[in-house]
């Protein structure tokens, strides 16, 4: 559970100017992959809608947060925010047509080699599909099957070993609980084209020295 960008990420990442750390986001509960909780059943009616320009890609994160029930009133806020984020502060249109991110952006600096090594363990399960180890990495918290579905149903993809150059300190962010030290992650999964449209997110911590790495989600 945690925050849910409101446009979907995988339709708009690659836009001028766009951050991931400032479009507009909201608390949901649970998550993505599970169809019957809050988040999962805005994305999953979000991955339905149609998405080829801007104006569709907010139009669908607003429909779909509807479809889970929240309210009008913090739609219509949800909305205006979005419009203001890529319209006013991205001077975009609402007719710009979305473009597939082709590569990464070189970063600031690579990750320590113990924290990227943990984030290539992880991969490597999500890669082989290995789906019991992922569900032990989420501390039982994402079941086998909703993994499958997310990877192989809803947006199946031949996923490859990544770049090394996504592995950058863009990758992550500090905690800034004082009982929760550790970094959250947000990693883009890879094809042999480039990003695929699935990414993952989860926490990685410090402890002795080494580093352990959760799953959280795997989202568009």
């Amino acid at each position: 559970m945690g925050d849910h960008l409101i446009v979907m990420h995988s339709a708009v990442r690659a836009c001028p100017g766009y951050d991931r750390h400032e479009t507009p986001s909201m608390y949901l509960d649970g998550a993505s992959i599970a169809t019957e909780t809050e988040h999962g059943r805005v994305v999953t009616a979000q991955m339905a809608r149609r998405q080829n320009t801007l104006d569709e890609a907010i139009e669908a994160g607003i429909l779909a947060l509807g479809a889970a029930g929240i309210s009008k009133g913090i739609r219509r806020q949800a909305r205006g925010a979005c419009e203001d984020y890529f319209y006013n502060r991205l001077e975009l249109t609402p007719d710009y047509v979305l473009q597939p991110l082709e590569s990464v952006q070189p970063g600031l600096e690579p990750l320590p080699e113990g924290m990227q090594k943990v984030l290539e363990d992880l991969i490597e399960l999500v890669v082989d599909g290995d789906y019991e180890e992922l569900r032990e990495l989420s501390h039982e918290r994402l079941e086998v099957e909703d993994m499958r579905r997310r990877l192989e149903d809803d947006l199946p993809e031949a996923l490859v070993f990544p770049p090394k150059e996504i592995y950058r300190v863009e990758a992550i962010t500090k905690s800034d609980e004082a009982e929760q030290p550790g970094w959250a992650y947000f990693l883009e999964l890879w094809t042999d084209k480039g990003p695929a449209k699935l990414h993952i997110e989860g926490e990685i911590e410090e402890a002795n020295g080494r580093y352990a790495a959760s799953l959280a989600d795997i989202l568009p």
